[in-house]
């Protein structure tokens, strides 16, 4: 099945001939969230990505890891099956350094960024996902020295009705479902799905299972909107050599709960956002050596509220806000902690003139514990003609360590309760088009970091020890290219992208763990072939050369063929059946094959 795949991808194109009438692909606008202001795509100030729902839906992908893995600049370094568990990182950032929300909700997790994927949000509740990448969150008081991932759910007025089953190889099975319904000033939805599989090898440890649901609900009038959310995500996953190879007979057990919700209302001239959210953890992780389990167990609850203010000039936009999240962690291995985080905040965008606009941001974080730190940013665009946009960005970002780095002493790592705040100034310049059918954009950026915290070790040693490190500084640069076509044709889609960095650091010669093993080049190729008005081919080839020197190839497909409301398709999974571990010592399964069926409507 694998070789039809990979033959269909080159045969398709060259015995299509003449074909019936294609739905053609529109360049349709899109709309970014994430930051402070709701901005168009084109009109960003800085490097933004958007995957849409269709992106999705014909992605080669059983998982939102392997979703987001096609994204330019984004480095998923995943351990185990179809990101079971996964760290996420933008452009050389590590797993700690990216900020992660649902509906603009904020979800980092305090005892480790290793659980910020843990996300209760199945795929078919995804109407599209942003990517800022770069410091972006300054509505939420920094944290995101990497960048901003925001999901946002589906409205319940689109598909309303959703299934999807899906076996393969290794006794893998999934079954999803989503049903969305709507009254004449409400709406809700619910999904859910869930996988199994007896794991890829079958001596080890590296079987799983998982879980997640979440419901979301919203509420419209002349003058007030609201809306909510719950969600829910439970896995239980063999852990062969995910964090040690010295003891590799490890599982885990991660649990995580949210609900949020919010209002939008009229202040008089002004625009009220009043939001508010809690995020419950658990983490249940054991080791075994020989006859003996070591166990750890982690408890961590946060619980945030976030207001603002904003309002509407005759050529600008003003906003201003203040948060609080209150986060507390009960360990056997970290011990018990709360600690309290506070910012305010203000925004103001202009428009100076038809071609040029500018936008500039002040944050004061207050860290109960840690100090106060001012966060500037300011950002600048030209357009010298209606298709290109020249973009300027400069942005500085803190971050707290983790409880992990600051009290772990576990498993040949050993953390430091003298951590100081980490703290990173960021600078990109870019351009972008939109030109006829055709998306390109460029980006130069530069990021130092201060106080950098990560793990080191003296060459010779075994324990790994948390630090402050300083002269850490990233350069590097990015290019994509996406094009759709105007009409029928074998080639509905195609994209191209490639990032290359170089990351120095001031490190006296010790091992370092995280920082210095960046993806140095990654390239990816991304096509959407067509046979027909409904029979379509996804494929994804992406190399990555590590700064470690690691490199690898992998190639995904998926084969759809649509009957009305009923979608049948094939799909693998690194095809070229190679050896590769993403994240420290876990081999990711070779090539692997699923089918399934999907039903909308």
């Amino acid at each position: 099945m694998t070789s039809g795949l990979l033959v269909l991808m080159i045969v398709v194109p060259v015995q299509l001939g003449q074909l019936p009438a294609i739905r053609p692909a529109v360049l349709e606008p899109l709309t970014v969230t994430a930051g402070p202001f709701e901005t168009a795509l084109e009109d960003s100030f800085q490097s933004v990505a958007v995957i849409t729902r269709e992106h999705i839906e014909r992605a080669p992908a059983a998982s939102l890891a392997e979703v987001l893995a096609t994204a330019a600049g984004v480095d998923i370094r995943r351990r185990g099956a179809v990101g079971v568990q996964a760290d996420i990182g933008i452009r050389g950032t590590a797993y700690e350094q990216t900020l992660l929300m649902i509906d603009g909700i904020p979800l980092r997790d305090v005892q480790t960024g290793h659980h910020n994927m843990n996300l209760p949000v199945p795929l078919e509740h995804i109407e599209r996902i942003e990517i800022i990448k770069g410091p972006g969150a300054m509505v939420f008081g920094g944290q995101a020295t990497g960048g901003v991932i925001n999901i946002v759910t589906r409205d319940d007025d689109s598909v309303r009705r959703a299934a999807r089953l899906r076996v393969g190889r290794y006794q893998f099975a999934e079954g999803a479902g989503s049903l969305g319904f709507a009254g004449a000033a409400s709406g809700h939805r619910i999904s859910a799905e869930a996988q199994r599989s007896d794991g890829h090898l079958s001596d080890q440890p590296t079987d799983f299972t998982a879980a997640r649901a979440h419901y979301t609900g919203r509420s419209r009038s002349d003058h007030v909107s609201l809306f909510w959310g719950l969600g829910i995500d439970d896995r239980d996953f063999g852990a062969f050599k995910f964090y040690t190879a010295d003891f590799p007979d490890q599982r885990e057990q991660t649990r995580t709960r949210l609900a949020y919700g919010g209002a939008e209302l009229p202040l008089g001239d002004w625009r009220l956002d009043v939001r508010s959210w809690w995020r419950g953890h658990e983490d249940w992780f054991r080791t075994q050596v020989g006859s003996a389990a070591f166990i750890n167990e982690h408890e961590t609850r946060i619980a945030g509220i976030s207001a603002s203010a904003s309002r509407q000039w005759d050529q600008g936009r003003s906003i201003l806000g203040l948060n609080q999240q209150r986060q507390r962690i009960d360990s056997n291995a970290l011990g018990q902690d709360r600690r309290l985080e506070r910012s305010v905040w203000l925004a103001h965008r202009q428009t100076l003139s038809k071609t040029l606009a500018a936008e500039a941001g002040l944050t004061l974080i207050d860290y109960r514990d840690d100090g106060r730190f001012w966060l500037p940013s300011v950002g600048i665009r030209y357009r010298p003609a209606n298709a290109w946009t020249l973009f300027a960005a400069s942005a500085r970002s803190v971050r707290l360590p983790s409880y992990t780095e600051l009290n772990l002493v576990s498993g040949g790592n050993v953390g430091n309760p003298a951590l100081e705040v980490e703290r990173s100034q960021f600078h990109e310049v870019g351009a972008r088009t939109a030109l006829d059918r055709h998306r390109i954009e460029l980006a130069l950026f530069d990021r130092r970091t201060r106080n950098l915290i990560d793990w080191a070790r003296q060459p010779g040693e075994v324990t790994w020890r948390a630090a402050n490190f300083d002269g850490h500084r990233t350069r590097g640069g990015q290019i994509q290219w996406r094009w759709l076509a105007p009409g029928p044709t074998w080639l509905e889609a195609i994209s191209l992208s490639h990032v290359r960095l170089n990351t120095r650091l001031e490190n006296d010669g010790r091992q370092i763990k995280y920082a210095l093993d960046f993806a140095r080049q990654a390239s990816s190729l991304n096509a959407v072939l067509v046979a027909g008005e409904r029979t379509r081919l996804s494929g994804e080839l992406r190399h990555v050369r590590r700064n470690s020197g690691q490199s690898s190839l992998l190639a995904a497909a998926r084969l759809s063929i649509e009957r009305g409301d009923i979608e049948w398709f094939v799909e693998g999974n690194n095809l070229l059946d190679r050896e590769v571990a993403e994240a420290g010592f876990a081999p990711l399964p070779g090539r692997w094959l699923f089918a399934g069926i999907a039903w909308r409507r």
